[in-house]
């Protein structure tokens, strides 16, 4: 990284936090029991109608790893976040959190990447901000992992 500080938002998954460039929040909501697919994977847990689109919501945690715990607690929210990927049917996808995400200003100062190699796909890297450790998201594949799940295409 270089000097240039970047904005982002924090969020507290069950174990662990994702932090994701706050450009790409598009909504915080709270937590809404989705409607679920008919066949899906474990992590894929329903979609949501908002704001006119379909939106897969997922337990990012159990994605990157099956026997994660149960992403609904009594602190769920869906972080509505923007794709990135060239998906002609997922525009948008709710990351189960919990709890309120925090606004954080990174620099190379601030962020220590701590683990590149070796990661799931749907994870570009493990780094720690301040102490926390954060997942962040490789946010390509992880739509078109998330529209392979919920729609097949």
């Amino acid at each position: 990284m270089t000097d240039k500080e970047i904005r982002t938002v924090i969020a507290a998954l069950t174990e662990n936090h994702v932090l994701l460039p706050s450009t790409t929040v598009a909504e915080v909501l709270p937590y809404t029991p989705p409607e679920p697919f008919k066949e899906a994977p474990k992590w894929l847990l329903g979609e949501l109608a908002w704001q006119g689109w379909q939106v897969p919501i997922i337990s990012y945690l159990k994605l990157l790893d099956a026997k994660a715990g149960n992403a609904v607690t009594p602190e769920a929210r869906i972080l509505i976040i923007k794709t990135m990927g060239e998906s002609t049917q997922v525009y948008y996808i709710g990351l189960v959190i919990q709890g309120v995400p925090k606004l954080k200003t990174v620099n190379a100062g601030t962020l220590v990447e701590s683990q590149t190699e070796g990661l799931p796909e749907a994870l570009h890297s493990k780094v720690t901000i301040e102490g926390q450790t954060a997942l962040i998201p490789e946010l390509r594949e992880l739509t078109h992992i998330v529209e392979q799940a919920a729609y097949g295409s």
